[in-house]
């Protein structure tokens, strides 16, 4: 009995994540697609369990939103994506929760609340679970609020398991080429969105990109 118990536990430890869910916050760049999966895959992604209704929760929805944007800016991760997960049954106070931040929010369906369950025992309100680029569990945090203490400790775990991609190598093969271009332009045919290859991060994958990722490959 008592190995059955550790297998389940290593294989909650090590079981792959996944969902695809629509993009609520009317102000995150990924608004209407479905997160993580297909847009934000082969990025190591954040889950931030929470609350909308309440003041603090929003707060920190901001602040994380502020921070992904410095791992970005200052740090260079440039395929970090934080996402909310919030609940069907208080979606009433989505545009409050998002009023400062850009981050994408799906909703986890109330009462089963499965995304929640699939993430168990981490889905906790206010959690922040890690995961890296193929959805396996690195880490978690209980995040109130976010201040240094935590920004430090995520910084820390990116230092171990961030690949720092090239830009315009859509498919992560380290060369930048015709097929890198070919996949760009089928992404702008279904409106996708992927930060390799938003070379000019507007958030927005269209025919500049392209142009810049063939003058990467003509330089």
């Amino acid at each position: 009995m008592r190995n059955i118990f550790f297998i389940l536990f290593i294989s909650s430890i090590f079981c792959n994540y996944n969902y695809s869910l629509e993009d609520f916050n009317p102000t995150s760049p990924t608004y209407g697609s479905n997160v993580w999966e297909p847009e934000y895959l082969d990025y190591i992604t954040m889950h931030y369990f929470s609350t909308q209704g309440w003041a603090g929760w929003t707060a920190t929805f901001g602040q994380l939103s502020n921070f992904q944007e410095e791992l970005r800016s200052e740090d260079g991760y440039e395929n970090v994506v934080i996402i909310a997960v919030g609940q069907t049954n208080i979606s009433s106070f989505n545009n409050n929760f998002c009023a400062n931040s850009d981050l994408p929010l799906v909703m986890d369906s109330y009462p089963n609340l499965p995304i929640r369950e699939q993430f168990s025992p981490y889905g906790l309100d206010h959690y922040l679970v890690i995961l890296d680029y193929d959805g396996n569990y690195i880490d978690h945090l209980d995040v109130p609020s976010l201040g240094n203490t935590q920004k430090n400790y995520i910084r820390n775990l990116l230092e171990e398991y961030y690949v720092q991609s090239i830009l315009g190598d859509f498919n992560g093969d380290g060369t930048v080429n015709v097929q890198d271009i070919v996949l760009t332009v089928n992404l702008v045919m279904s409106s996708g969105y992927n930060g390799a290859v938003d070379l000019n991060s507007d958030g927005i994958i269209n025919v500049l990109d392209i142009v810049q990722i063939v003058n990467i490959i003509l330089n």
